[in-house]
């Protein structure tokens, strides 16, 4: 094999490789979905906790991850193809990790969301189900921390709800 043919050979197995590596550089959703549904509209959420805020905050976690995502267009509730509905149902906070001699080191913050997903273009409901996770904070945390942990717990449930919309098709 000439010189000649080994750089003709390098070249395509180059090309070949960077045409591999592009068209794996972008993963989406979008060709999941049904082809009817092109916006989503998030009213606020129901909160009958006694945690002031709350329900204002995961209600905007969740639009802004739907505008990040960018597969979805926010729309109102009268115009959308899909609505985002819920309620948090419980923000409960229990001990994680416990010492010899039952001295708690650590609280678990847990925090459960039902919601429910509707297709109002069919007027069909695509799911309505709870979801849960946690934050964890010391034991002689304040308010401030528990915030903290109410954030990080509402940051994985917005995770799983994107997930559910976008990927249960």
């Amino acid at each position: 094999m000439s010189r000649r043919d080994i750089q003709k050979t390098g070249r395509v197995f180059l090309l070949l490789f960077l045409f591999l590596l592009s068209s794996c550089g972008y993963y989406s959703f979008k060709g999941a979905l049904p082809s009817h549904l092109k916006s989503i509209a998030i009213p606020l959420f129901n909160d009958p906790t006694p945690n002031a805020g709350v329900r204002e905050k995961l209600t905007d976690m969740l639009t802004d991850a739907f505008i990040e995502d960018n597969t979805l267009r926010l729309e109102d509730e009268t115009k959308a193809d899909l609505v985002l509905t819920g309620s948090i149902n419980s923000i409960h906070t229990a001990p994680a990790v416990v010492k010899t001699g039952e001295a708690v080191t650590e609280y678990k913050v847990t925090v459960r969301v039902k919601v429910k997903c509707e297709d109002v273009v069919k007027n069909k409901v695509l799911f309505e189900r709870n979801f849960d996770d946690y934050g964890l904070m010391n034991e002689d945390a304040g308010l401030d921390e528990r915030d903290v942990a109410i954030d990080t717990a509402l940051e994985q449930i917005v995770e799983k709800i994107v997930d559910a919309v976008l990927g249960g098709w």
